[in-house]
């Protein structure tokens, strides 16, 4: 079977976190790919070229690994993968005629994941000319940074920050910004600023139960979480586009990148594409075009 995105409503979170910490399979070995799925009004089907097209190592199956960011990726109370990802997922599962299993990991295991043959390809991935350098990069979607905390929280400005305890996902390039956001900081003679990462958790978690004051994160999430319950989040400063999100090959495996964009703008063509995104409340989001190591790419 493929992918099965049928539910929208959300696990609590120790029983989410159980649950995906043990990973998710999108389909068990042996069982046939569905000549086509229905997804949000379209008819995805099995695209015969493209089949052909696969790798002979993709052919029995492939792992992808997914980091947990709602919407990005999660799982519902059916113990079903949800979201942007497992839908886009599902549908290049039909196109091409493969399995495909998501296994969750840790955003900083991902590459080196690739790299091993552990994984086919990354699925989440900022397209920066550093980690171009050991991947090939296949553009999806765009992606911003943004802040978030409680509704209740006395940060109103970015200012505010400064002294706070702000929580990122490890490896990840908010890590990054976080850390220099703390030396901006000190710069104006402001200490106790602190950085502290987590592995395999919706940031909403430790900023829910008081560990963190505040979290730097995908914008995908942080507007979701901003829109979907105001009453417990807001978002402080504005968003930042940095970047396109993208799924990644080994770095020359030209022939794989040409097959994962040519499905992508298939599903594209089709408005599959827009409809998932729709879907998850992330049109703003979207791209034009699949682009390949963000070349045409132009960010505002």
């Amino acid at each position: 079977m493929t992918i099965s995105s049928v539910s929208k409503r959300y696990l609590g979170v120790g029983a989410g976190l159980t649950v995906l910490m043990g990973g998710v399979t999108a389909c068990g070995a042996g069982a046939d790919v569905a000549g086509s799925v229905q997804l949000y009004g379209h008819t995805v089907e099995l695209n015969q070229e493209l089949a052909d097209r696969v790798p002979t190592e993709w052919k029995g199956g492939i792992t992808v690994p997914i980091q947990v960011l709602r919407p990005n990726a999660f799982v519902d109370e059916n113990n079903n993968p949800v979201g942007v990802q497992p839908d886009l997922l599902n549908a290049m599962s039909t196109k091409l005629g493969i399995h495909i299993k998501l296994e969750v990991a840790p955003f900083d295991a991902q590459v080196p994941g690739v790299q091993a043959n552990q994984y086919a390809f990354t699925t989440a991935t900022g397209d920066f000319p550093k980690r171009q350098e050991v991947l090939t990069m296949v553009d999806y979607t765009i992606a911003g940074l943004g802040w978030l905390t409680a509704a209740d929280s006395e940060i109103k400005t970015l200012d505010d920050i400064c002294g706070k305890k702000i929580g990122v996902a490890k490896g990840t390039n908010q890590e990054v910004r976080a850390e220099e956001f703390v030396g901006a900081c000190e710069a104006k003679g402001i200490d106790g600023t602190a950085v502290i990462g987590f592995s395999n958790t919706l940031m909403t978690v430790p900023l829910d139960v008081g560990r963190i004051d505040v979290t730097y994160d995908s914008i995908s999430s942080v507007l979701h979480f901003a829109k979907e319950e105001p009453e417990k989040f807001k978002m402080v400063g504005d968003q930042v586009n940095d970047a396109a999100i993208a799924f990644g090959v080994v770095a020359g495996e030209q022939e794989k990148a040409d097959l994962l964009r040519d499905t992508l703008k298939e599903l594209m063509d089709e408005g599959v594409y827009e409809s998932i995104f729709n879907e998850w409340g992330l049109s703003s989001l979207m791209l034009e075009d699949i682009y390949i190591n963000s070349q045409g790419l132009a960010l505002s």
